[in-house]
């Protein structure tokens, strides 16, 4: 059965205490041989007062004492000078105390807000240790790399975008300087957009006539329902294409010429408008446009009808030879059904592609805000700046460069590398410091220990008289060896070497049981 760990213990600090623990007898005797050889010391004289027994207020006299006796009373005066003077001190002090516990009362408010503050810190703190271990995990992911965002990386496989016919450019969309505009601008831009849309409509109108005039096939052949089903569709289709290509081109324009400063300085003051008749008037246009869109949607929808003209001869024997043309409208059905398929497939891309990038460009900018607020709010930053950073920028380089080292992430995450990798350079050079001073503090206190062994004596070496063992040196080897003694009063008496080899305090023993052995 394997000892318990207190057992282990318990036999442990026995074995260290061996050493030191006596019978009471051996006790006794050896308070008998201390006690003659400190009578011994002072020359067989009897002392007074135990010399570790000192009244503060009586120094010891320093006429007879001579030795290391005379250092030692010498040091127990000094020391009481020293206790005297401490005393004195605190009994000035005491006063001051008092005042500044009155006055540590009086602040305990503004002791409480302090307190208040040091709360509101440290949680400051530890949500930004959340958001600081929320970007070293965004960091671990892939959208941390740079190529990630990468615009060209990422449409590399899709299809590329169906150009946008000029004439509806020009006459629906915005130019990048007409966002910063004035609303007079505007209106006049409005004016002829439906200007234009009228000559568009009467274009229209015309290319339709002689469409019906040209048509050869009958109109019992389409009915009513297909034509319907078609124009509407074809005008759903081509309101949806042109919805998209503009929000497009509005989104392009805001994002380049909304937050230019010098563009805005350049407009000038903005005239003051009548904004009510300027709305009612457009709206007064609007009107007109959709009336003539409808009309236009339901002359489509009509059939034509045919003009009755009375046939000649000639015309009744060429009818009765020649037969009628086959309708080709059923050859185009099944590739206007692939057509429209391919369109809604390519309206579909179209809109994901605009909605990736723009959920993109939100994301960056989200992050670039946030490592922005981060950056202002750091203390480690500023601590240690990356080199490069402070220098300003002047001329066209500063114009070009400015746009594109906002929108990247990681240029804003290079200075909270380099000030973490600076921070623990730092870190390690104040600790391998410390270490030094630390090696520098433990040499000197084990000089000092040193010095304290050779005032104690343990470094003497050993002594003895002639028939007169060492009590200390071999009780602890042989404690059970009896003790042999003769006191030679004739021999020459060992000089002392430690200030303990003086002390006679006779060991609390009694002037009767000191006789010789």
């Amino acid at each position: 059965m394997d000892p318990s760990p207190n057992e282990d213990v318990v036999k442990t600090i026995q074995k260290i205490l061996d050493p030191y623990i006596r019978p009471r007898e051996e006790v006794a005797h050896i308070r008998r041989i201390l006690a003659l050889h400190l009578n011994s010391c002072v020359d067989d004289g009897i002392v007074a007062d135990p010399l570790a027994l000192v009244d503060a207020a009586k120094p010891a006299s320093l006429s007879t004492a001579r030795g290391l006796h005379r250092d030692y009373l010498e040091a127990l005066n000094a020391n009481i000078q020293a206790r005297n003077e401490y005393k004195a001190q605190i009994y000035k002090r005491t006063p001051q105390l008092e005042e500044e516990v009155a006055d540590s009362v009086e602040t305990g408010q503004d002791t409480i807000q302090e307190h208040l503050s040091i709360i509101q810190l440290q949680k400051k703190r530890e949500r930004l240790e959340v958001i600081q271990k929320h970007l070293e995990l965004l960091k671990r992911k892939p959208a941390a790399s740079e190529g990630f965002m990468k615009s060209e990386e990422i449409f590399k496989d899709s299809r590329p975008l169906p150009k946008v016919p000029g004439d509806l450019v020009t006459a629906l969309g915005l130019d990048r300087t007409a966002t910063s505009a004035h609303l007079k601008d505007l209106i006049d831009q409005l004016e002829k957009h439906v200007l234009r849309t009228k000559l568009l409509l009467k274009r229209e109108e015309q290319l339709l006539e002689q469409v019906k005039s040209r048509s050869t096939t009958t109109p019992d052949t389409i009915t009513d329902s297909a034509k319907l089903e078609a124009l509407s569709k074809t005008r759903v289709e081509l309101i949806s294409w042109i919805e998209t290509e503009l929000s497009k081109a509005s989104k392009d324009d805001t994002d380049g010429a909304g937050g230019d400063p010098a563009f805005r300085k350049s407009r000038g003051p903005i005239n003051p408008i009548n904004m009510d008749d300027q709305l009612a008037s457009i709206k007064e246009k609007y009107t007109q446009y959709t009336e003539a869109r409808k009309a236009l949607l339901q002359l489509v929808s009509q059939q034509p009808k045919p003009d009755i003209k009375p046939r000649s001869e000639d015309q009744e024997s060429q009818s009765a030879t020649s037969f009628d043309p086959a309708p080709s409208a059923h050859l185009l059905a099944p590739y206007l059904e692939q057509l429209l398929a391919i369109s809604r497939e390519q309206k579909g891309l179209i809109t994901q592609k605009s909605h990736l990038n723009n959920t993109i460009v939100k994301q960056v900018k989200e992050n670039c805000r946030i490592l922005d607020h981060l950056a202002a709010e750091s203390q480690l930053i500023p601590a240690h700046p990356m080199p490069g950073a402070g220098r300003s920028k002047s001329g066209f380089s500063e114009a070009v460069s400015t746009a594109a080292d906002k929108a990247e992430v990681s240029g804003r995450i290079q200075p909270w590398v380099f000030a973490a990798d600076a921070a623990k350079i730092a870190t390690l050079e104040t600790a391998a410091e410390k270490i030094d001073e630390g090696q520098i503090a433990v040499e000197s206190s084990m000089r000092t220990l040193a010095e304290m062994d050779v005032l104690l004596g343990k470094e003497a070496g050993k002594q003895k008289q002639d028939g007169e063992e060492d009590l200390w040196l071999d009780g602890s080897q042989q404690p059970e060896n009896t003790r042999k003694h003769t006191d030679k009063r004739g021999s020459k008496v060992i000089q002392p070497k430690t200030v303990f080899d003086m002390l006679d305090g006779n060991l609390g023993l009694l002037r009767s049981e000191q006789e010789p052995l």
